[in-house]
């Protein structure tokens, strides 16, 4: 009786059930292993190879340590480059720094220099009244009327 209800409530919802699958033994694969073919294997050439030379041999067995040495050192180089370069960039920026300020200060103590040479010549050849009207019209703000 209970087979009967699970039943019809399978088929009321759609699911019927079905007959048990049959389980298939399966191997486990490894990336190294091929495939098992169904053709047979290619039959061997009938022309003989040809001994590889030691050159060959050689760059065949060493060619990936090599390129591998070549480009971290080509890495390192850069990076050593790269390095050198923006220190030697600071260091002009630096000295170009040192050589601007020295220069303003130079300006600074030259331009004192002509202000007070030139307010001794301003008040020995500038006749009293005269004084009297720089000193005022430097003292007006504002408007020229």
């Amino acid at each position: 009786m209970a087979n009967r209800t699970i039943a019809f409530h399978f088929r009321t919802i759609g699911f019927v059930p079905r007959a048990p699958i049959q389980t298939i033994a399966r191997s486990r694969r490894y990336a190294t292993e091929h495939p098992p073919s169904t053709s047979p294997p290619p039959p061997p050439r009938s022309e003989p190879r040809e001994p590889q030379s030691r050159a060959g041999a050689f760059y065949k067995s060493f060619a990936s340590p090599i390129v591998k040495c070549f480009l971290g050192a080509l890495f390192t180089y850069q990076v050593t480059y790269w390095g050198w370069m923006k220190l030697e960039t600071l260091e002009e920026k630096r000295g170009y720094d040192d050589e601007i300020r020295d220069l303003k200060d130079q300006l600074k103590v030259e331009v004192v220099k002509q202000i007070e040479a030139t307010k001794g010549k301003i008040e020995t050849h500038v006749p009293g009244e005269m004084k009297e009207q720089v000193g005022e019209s430097s003292k007006k703000k504002g408007w020229l009327w």
